[in-house]
């Protein structure tokens, strides 16, 4: 039996829909709200990158939220930056939303409550942990971070100043994810055996022929690339390309993958912790710009036992299939089906012993968590977990052997290359601290 749906993915962020947010303790207001009446403030947002994925947040933003303002947009790229603010200045009928070029400037400013993370993955632990220390709650997206060490960074972060921190992992809020990751969790599937990740293929190339090219009039290029190695420009490396050169994306194992592994560490209930190996072999260009796999296959395994393999898939999107002794379930945006009706009734059926936390929607459990002062329903030390997973599966096939890890330490065990492999050198002036 399947259910289908089509959603694009401006649909599915808006569409995605759960109940309530995961308890927590409570924390200090944003500056923004101090004194105030929080609930029935607007909350005032800065969004930091203005390209592919921030679109994904306007439209929901600027017309779904009546309490939420977008005060500013922040981009290294002019075009980008000066078109974000003129959606939003249009939107509102006025010229209050503000372009930026430099994310500091828009941290620092007090009125402003929240800022979106949508930059390339190398900028997303550096602009959320200065907006952090700068009082103010995020949301970022997915992934996390770049690297396993700037994962524990800003989660690190989000606890020193107390903020609220949404990871852009939106399946969390979406309920046939949720009716899933219940299921498994109660045993639905009897004893699970595995886990199957299908992660979609790169849906860009880039041959041996690339050159450099100018810089374009209007992109401050080396602010673009800012703590990554330096190179020259291309218009294959800028922009939406960037998850396919390492040096500031690992491709489609952090791009779906961090969507589809995240379901499983979520039914495994590992969101505090994770896999104790990895192993797994991909296939990388030998020519061109582009470095990462093409071809991804690596298999994480958690102590109980239970593997958790992700593989490319040429055909069809992402899906997440759990395997158990009672038979199987399949899972992904647009459907989902199960070796036998009965396996999909009773899934849906309430009253389960265990029952996971629910949202009503990602954007509002974040917004809804600023007030309250509670943890989202992908607070970032969850993030933090799936990512570190996707690393993993990196490492694994850079190296090409089996590596043991040490979910508790965040470390290989016995292994000093695979160790060095957990974060990387930013380049001058850029740190972490």
């Amino acid at each position: 039996m399947k259910t289908n749906s089509s959603l694009s993915r401006r649909q599915f962020i808006r569409r995605s829909s759960l109940a309530t947010a995961v308890a927590a303790a409570p924390l200090i207001l944003p500056s923004g709200l101090l004194g105030q009446n929080a609930p029935s403030k607007k909350i005032t947002v800065g969004i930091v990158g203005s390209g592919n994925i921030a679109d994904s947040h306007y439209a929901p933003l600027l017309g779904e939220q009546e309490n939420v303002r977008i005060l500013a947009v922040c981009d290294v790229d002019k075009e980008r930056r000066d078109e974000g603010a003129a959606r939003v200045n249009q939107s509102y009928g006025n010229t209050d939303c503000k372009a930026y070029a430099d994310f500091r400037e828009l941290n620092r400013r007090s009125d402003i409550d929240c800022v979106f993370i949508c930059t390339p993955d190398h900028w997303h632990a550096l602009v959320a942990i200065d907006a952090m220390r700068h009082g103010k709650d995020i949301y970022v997206e997915k992934p996390l971070t770049l690297t396993i060490t700037e994962g524990r960074a800003l989660v690190a972060a989000a606890r020193k100043y107390n903020r609220v921190a949404q990871h852009g992992t939106q399946h969390r809020s979406m309920k046939r994810f949720h009716d899933v990751a219940e299921f498994v969790r109660n045993d639905g599937l009897g004893k699970l055996e595995r886990i199957d990740c299908y992660i979609p293929p790169n849906n860009r190339h880039c041959g041996a022929t690339w050159k450099p090219e100018a810089v374009p009039s209007g992109l401050d290029w080396d602010m673009w690339l800012g703590p990554a190695p330096w190179r020259p420009y291309s218009s294959f490396g800028c922009h939406y390309n960037f998850r396919f050169i390492s040096e500031s994306a690992y491709g489609q194992v952090t791009n779906w993958g961090a969507h589809y592994l995240d379901i499983g560490q979520w039914a495994l209930d590992m969101d505090n912790s994770g896999p104790v190996s990895v192993e797994g072999h991909g296939e990388f260009p030998s020519t061109g710009l582009f470095t990462n796999a093409t071809k991804v296959d690596f298999t994480v395994r958690y102590a109980n036992g239970i593997p958790m393999h992700c593989r490319t898939r040429f055909e069809g999107g992402g899906t997440s299939r759990f395997v158990g002794e009672r038979g199987w379930l399949d899972i992904s945006r647009n459907k989902m089906s199960a070796s036998n009706n009965d396996l999909l009734r009773e899934m849906q059926a309430s009253g389960k012993k265990i029952q996971l936390p629910l949202s009503n929607n990602h954007h509002e459990n974040f917004f809804d968590c600023m007030r309250t002062r509670k943890r989202p329903i992908a607070d970032v030390e969850l993030g933090h977990r799936t990512t570190t997973v996707c690393n993993l599966g990196q490492i694994g096939m850079v190296l090409g052997r089996k590596l043991r890890w040490d979910p508790a330490k965040e470390e290989f065990i016995g292994d000093d290359m695979a160790n060095r492999l957990r974060g990387r050198a930013m380049r001058s002036p850029w740190a972490l601290t």
